[in-house]
């Protein structure tokens, strides 16, 4: 710590003294503000109700941010986690096919490494590879799910939760014991390929303040769907080998009201997989041998009180255990085959501090501390481990017209191996401003700008596999900038109850981007680009229309439109070509009819067309693709239980794609779901 301080001290110190000059003369001319202050309380009430106004959050944000609920997710008939981020603007999902299959998302091209997850308010870590895979995580059990791209302006967060280009919040389900004290919910999903995923729910209240809950969840697929192969003139129908996957997953969780304003949450996670890889398809070798083991378990805790009127604390720890053992077999390999096993720990604390001295200011200062290890027998023994130190002090400010946050993070990374050459120490002050603009009181249109400045270094697998790794690889440096417009329209006696639309257009500019190209399903080619500069504009409108009584139309729809171009050397034959695996046009559409009788849910996915590989000859391009659904539910109210029905019609057109190259999705499929709650 005292190597932290010594290097950002100074540097702190200063930046606090700018924020206390900068918003000091805007504290003394304003007025009494009668809405919603900025103190933390809504801290608390977020952790025990549902929000209702999702979509309004959407607009106010001083930065990009997209928010929808579980109700929305089935409206929209949203299937999965990865299925509800392709219908965000501004995000590419990366899928290798299949139930249960890797998915990771990448937000505004920055690359999956850029974007947090954060579970119940604490961020997940993968220190081996750096990007978490979505298929770990069920929609059954999620209450909302936000992405925010930069920094908005909620500053009573951890350290680490800031210490990304983008964050993806999954909040998990809060059980309501308003009409008795515990609730039991099960589920059965049944669908093509032999996918079979039964869920189990259990919520009890102990007492007035605590209350326990715990799940589980089971999935298995075989995954052989059948697809195109195509071999010059001739044309054949395949099925997907070597693909099963069997999924187990548990959580028990602990919420205590400590106090008036105190609130204590304990999470324990269990994660346990088996699937086989099936690898690219390729002519005359469409034989996969390869699988994988993977195994994770985290436990965490938090709290967060008041103290007196104008401070609020919030203390979090956590524990991570993560295990992957991979396996190819094959006569390349001298002992007939490959064995590769992975063993990462974190050891994960937080502290975060908010002062609110009026109504118009408020300032918050976090600290937190990591340290992760990595044993692996592809490392050649290196034994890689890092202490990360992380902080931010923040200023925000808010009238009736104006929105202003500002934000300093300092971080230092201090690597380490027990055995063999470490990769470099690497820290960085990174900025962020974002601002909020309303120009009209008795409107609620607003106009933002955000900027950000982050620091991203290598990950393990990035500078210590034995293959396609490299220790030399430079931290990449990310700068963003956002300009936008939003509006929010609510008109309780009329046919249009409510309309919101965002306009975001941006420009990010990375230097030393470190390039991830696929050898297979588990290695890749690690290269850094000196610099990528990346221009788009996401939009997003949702509205809700009243035809009759009992009777709405909702729809939904995003659009991005970006150009992600490689300039590094103006003599490279690839100098503005569009990095890989990036489309310009993508964009998603959902249109629902909610009634009385059995609502119904269309939705579309599109995108253009992507290159696999720097060089952009037509055998290297990806073509775009659309491909449509549909969902019928309906929910039956008894007085004792609630029985829920919802069937989903998958790729309904049956289009053949890939949005990794060699890797077919799967065509038409279909989904029953079935819910029993007590």
């Amino acid at each position: 710590m005292c190597k932290w301080f010594s290097l950002y001290g100074k540097g702190l110190s200063g930046t606090l003294m700018v924020c206390l000059m900068a918003f000091a003369p805007l504290e003394i001319s304003a007025q009494k503000q009668v809405t919603d202050t900025i103190t933390g309380k809504v801290h608390v009430i977020d952790e025990v109700t549902v929000s209702t106004t999702a979509r309004s959050r959407n607009v106010t944000s001083t930065a990009p941010t997209l928010l929808v609920t579980q109700r929305q997710l089935l409206s929209q008939g949203v299937t999965d986690l990865s299925d509800a981020l392709r219908r965000f603007s501004g995000v590419n999902v990366r899928d290798y096919g299949g139930a249960g299959g890797v998915k990771t998302v990448s937000v505004r091209s920055l690359g999956s490494q850029h974007t947090a997850v954060a579970y119940d308010g604490i961020t997940i870590t993968d220190a081996q590879s750096g990007q978490i895979d979505l298929s770990r995580f069920s929609l059954d059990n999620i209450r909302s799910l936000s992405l925010t791209i930069g920094d908005n302006d909620d500053i009573f967060l951890p350290a680490r939760t800031v210490a990304s280009a983008a964050v993806l919040r999954l909040q998990t389900e809060v059980p309501d014991f308003s009409e008795k004290s515990y609730r039991l919910k099960a589920e059965l999903k049944a669908g093509s390929f032999g996918m079979l995923n039964p869920y189990v729910r259990y919520d009890q209240r102990l007492s007035e303040k605590v209350s326990v809950s715990a799940y589980g969840d089971y999935l298995r697929a075989d995954n052989r769907y059948p697809f195109r192969l195509v071999n010059g003139q001739f044309v054949t129908t395949e099925k997907r080998n070597n693909n099963f996957i069997e999924t187990y997953r548990g959580e028990a969780n602990l919420t205590a009201h400590t106090s008036e304003t105190g609130l204590l949450q304990a999470k324990a996670y269990y994660y346990s997989s088996f699937r086989q890889l099936p690898g690219p398809v390729i002519l005359y070798n469409n034989v996969s041998r390869e699988k994988e083991t993977d195994r994770n378990f985290f436990t965490q805790l938090h709290y967060q009180t008041l103290l007196g009127s104008q401070w609020h604390l919030q203390l979090n720890a956590k524990f991570n255990w993560a295990y992957t053992h991979y396996v190819d077999v094959g006569n390349q390999y001298p002992d007939g085959q490959l064995s590769n096993y992975y063993y990462q720990r974190e050891y994960y604390g937080s502290g975060t501090l908010m002062y609110t001295p009026s109504d118009h200011l408020a300032f918050a200062y976090a600290a937190d501390y990591a340290y992760n290890n990595l044993n692996s027998n592809t490392t050649g023994g290196a034994r890689p481990y890092r202490n990360t130190f992380l902080q931010t002090l923040t200023a925000k400010y808010q009238d009736r017209h104006w929105l202003l946050t500002a934000r300093l993070l300092a971080s230092v990374y201090d690597n380490g191996a027990k055995n063999g050459a470490a990769s470099k120490s690497a820290n960085r002050l990174s900025p962020s401003v974002s601002l909020s603009y309303k120009p009209i009181l008795s409107q609620d249109l607003y106009l933002r700008v955000a900027y950000k400045d982050i620091f991203r270094v290598a990950t393990f697998s990035e500078n210590y596999f034995a293959r396609f790794s490299s220790r030399d690889l430079k931290p990449e440096v990310a700068r963003q900038l956002n300009v936008g417009v939003t509006y929010s329209l609510r008109q309780n006696n009329s046919w249009l109850e409510s309309l919101n639309f965002t306009a975001d257009g941006y420009f990010n500019r990375v230097k030393d981007k470190i390039i991830a190209i696929p050898f297979n399903m588990f290695f890749w080619t690690m290269i850094n680009l000196g610099r990528v500069d990346i221009w788009g504009l996401d939009m997003n409108v949702d509205a809700n229309f009243r035809l009759a009584r009992r009777h709405h139309l909702l729809f939904n729809g995003s659009y991005t439109l970006q150009s992600a171009s490689n300039m590094t050397d103006p003599s490279s034959p690839y100098y503005r070509y569009q990095i890989v695996y990036t489309p310009k046009n993508s964009g998603a559409v959902s249109l629902s009819w909610e009634n009385p009788w059995v609502n119904v849910a269309l939705h579309a996915t599109l995108s253009g067309s992507r290159y696999t590989v720097d060089d952009h000859k037509p055998s290297n391009r990806l073509p775009g693709y659309g491909e449509w659904g549909a969902s019928l539910y309906r929910t039956f109210r008894f007085k004792q239980f609630e029985l829920a029905a919802r069937f989903d019609g998958i790729n309904l057109g049956n289009k053949q794609y890939s949005i990794v190259k060699s890797y077919p999705m799967p065509g038409r499929a279909f989904k029953f779901t079935i819910s029993l709650t007590i």
